[in-house]
Order: C-alpha cells, then structure tokens, then sequence
C-alpha cells in the first residue's frame, strides 16, 4: 500500500453528489499555542496569541490558511510560488481550483499529482469527484476504486463509491458501499458543509440515496438518522406507504410516535 501523508484533510467527498475536497496541510495555524506552551510561558501568553501577518508565514502554510477561508483564487496563485513537485501542492491546487467549479483545471492538477505520486489516493478521489461532476459515471467508478487500492481505510472513499454506483442506478452496490462506509465512520454522512462542492444528481436519484441511508442507519439501530434521512427522502419525493409498511430495516422504526408523526405531517398515515 502507498504511504499516505499525513496531516488534517480538505477531503474530497462526493456527497449526493456533492464534493467535500481534501488534501494534506499543515498542522498548525499562524498565531495558535498549545495549552502547554501557554502553562510553560505564561508571561507571552498575550503576545503569543496574536495572530501573525500571512506575509510572516512560509508561502504553503500561507496559502492552507487562505483555503481554509475559502479565498481559492489567492490560494491558487500562494501553492504556485512553493513546491511544485509535491503531490500534496498539486492536489490542493486542483481542489481550489474544484470549488471554483473550474472542472477542467482541477482534472490537470490531480494528474500531476498523480504523475509525482500515483499511488497518492486523495488525488485519485478527487479526480474520481471530477469525472462525477461531469457525469462520466465510469471514470469516476474507476478512480474511486484506484483511491481504494492505495487506501482502504477510507469511509469517504467507500461512500463517494457509493454515491457514483447510485447514479449510475447499482443501487444494491451502491448500498453495500454506504453500509461499508458507515461500518467505518458513523458520521460519514455527515460532512463539513464548508468542504463541499455541488455535483449534481438527479431527483430520482436524491430519493434512493436518502433512502437508503435512511435504511442504514435504522438497521444499526439509530433510529434519530434513520428518520431524518426518511424525511430528506420524503421532501424529494418519496411517498410509498407501501414500501415503508414492507421494509425490515424500519420494523421497529414503524413502533414509534416519531416515525408515526413522520407519516402524519407528510400525509402517509
């Protein structure tokens, strides 16, 4: 397996079609102290605080702060001017470049990445979000399962895989990958609205994604998110009383006033 850098991730997710973009940064924010320091020099304690100018700061830590504020253009132009023969750089500049909606360019730069690294599983994720976004199912198929042979710890890779077999209507696949992803990460549903980008996906295929999450969390017994999926699922559409009655996953769902009052405001009861 290939060695993945470490450090916190501006991970790209698909989430129902939508991207949530990662990459390797720095560990630390200009200006920020641990607790420790803090104990072990408490006269600075006020100085040491003050955030530092970005101009104070190395060029690639200065452009991970501007990412982070969401300011993609600068931080394009800040990865430029540092090491242009990491993977990690030109992974982040694709994915600056991704929320910006600019597709072409964000494909570019995680090729390069994967030309210095093609073991590197983050660029192959991302790259798999761009091929989903421009609705090329297959491509994105099979980068998302390249990212899994260099990393199969990864429960946003199984459900971008997930999201992309939906879309191209394997709904028992793409199931299997969400239930693979939630045996991973309980919270792999829920990412940082701040890291997502729009893809793109069909009603019809909102409705069985919500579903089937919803189905996901009532078989492990979380009976809060299987509701609140079963509603997302509801307000694109879905409305088979039928369905709902039949569904093993829901039998003891179906035992409690919320999931009766469920029923009741979306006129099912």
């Amino acid at each position: 397996m290939g060695e993945i850098p470490s450090g916190p991730l501006f991970s790209v997710k698909l989430w129902f079609a939508v991207a949530v973009l990662a990459s390797a940064a720095v560990g630390s924010t200009a200006g920020q102290v641990t607790s420790a320091q803090t104990a072990k020099n408490p006269e600075q304690h006020a100085s040491v605080r003050k955030p530092l100018g970005l101009e104070q700061i190395p060029v690639e830590q200065k452009a991970d702060i501007l990412m982070a504020r969401g300011e993609y253009a600068a931080a394009i132009a800040a990865y430029r001017q540092s090491n242009l023969k990491s993977a990690i750089v030109w992974n982040n500049i694709g994915m600056a470049y991704h929320h910006l909606f600019a597709l072409d360019e964000a494909r570019k730069a995680y090729e390069q990445a994967l030309a210095i690294n093609p073991r590197f599983a983050p660029a192959s994720n991302n790259l798999a979000a761009v091929y989903y976004g421009q609705h090329d199912l297959r491509e994105a198929e099979h980068w998302y399962k390249r990212a899994l042979k260099h990393t199969s710890e990864s429960a946003v890779i199984y459900c971008n895989l997930g999201t992309a077999y939906f879309a191209e209507s394997k709904f028992k696949k793409g199931m299997k990958m969400y239930q693979k992803a939630f045996s991973m990460d309980e919270g792999v549903f829920a990412p940082d609205p701040s890291k997502m980008v729009e893809g793109g996906a069909s009603r019809e295929q909102r409705v069985a994604m919500n579903y089937y999450i919803a189905e996901t969390f009532a078989s492990a017994g979380k009976q809060e998110g299987a509701l609140l999926y079963l509603r997302k699922a509801m307000d694109e559409g879905f409305h088979d009383r039928k369905r709902l009655d039949e569904d093993k996953d829901f039998a003891v769902l179906r035992t409690t006033p919320q999931f009766q009052k469920l029923l009741q405001q979306e006129n099912l009861n």
